[in-house]
């Protein structure tokens, strides 16, 4: 009975020191893990410029079809553009995980807000067209 009765303290003095350990781990576990979200890297940036391209040709066009919009809100729609472009230019020289995740949210918000001010001339302009033609 002595032999099991020491076999049996080594063994949850093992266990114990295991749930220690597990503990520590888990509560030295920093706060502001990205856990969950995709990592950002170089070829994220690289697409997001591209599309940042093609929402800009978007744009030309649309100063295009609505040339009687007032120009205080196309030089707010071009102030936010070359702002997201600063955003995107300013990613790709970081490497942090968590500066490049503040940055691509700024990016994303700035990009909704432009979209709103753009349909919003659009739309304000499509609105004065009668109704029929």
């Amino acid at each position: 009975m002595a032999q099991s009765s020491k076999s049996r303290i080594v063994i949850w003095t093992i266990v114990g020191i295991l749930v220690v350990v597990a503990a520590v781990m888990f509560l030295r576990k920093p706060k502001d893990a990205t856990v969950g979200k995709p990592a950002v890297r170089a070829e994220h940036v690289d697409k997001l410029m591209g599309r940042l391209d093609k929402f800009e040709a978007r744009i030309a066009k649309a100063k295009a079809e609505f040339p009687d919009a007032p120009a205080e809100k196309w030089q707010q729609v071009d102030d936010m553009v070359a702002r997201g472009r600063q955003t995107l230019t300013d990613m790709q020289g970081m490497t942090e995980q968590k500066d490049l995740q503040a940055k691509l949210l700024e990016y994303q918000n700035g990009m909704i807000e432009t979209r709103k001010v753009l349909k919003e001339i659009t739309g304000m302009m499509d609105e004065e067209e009668p109704a029929g033609q």
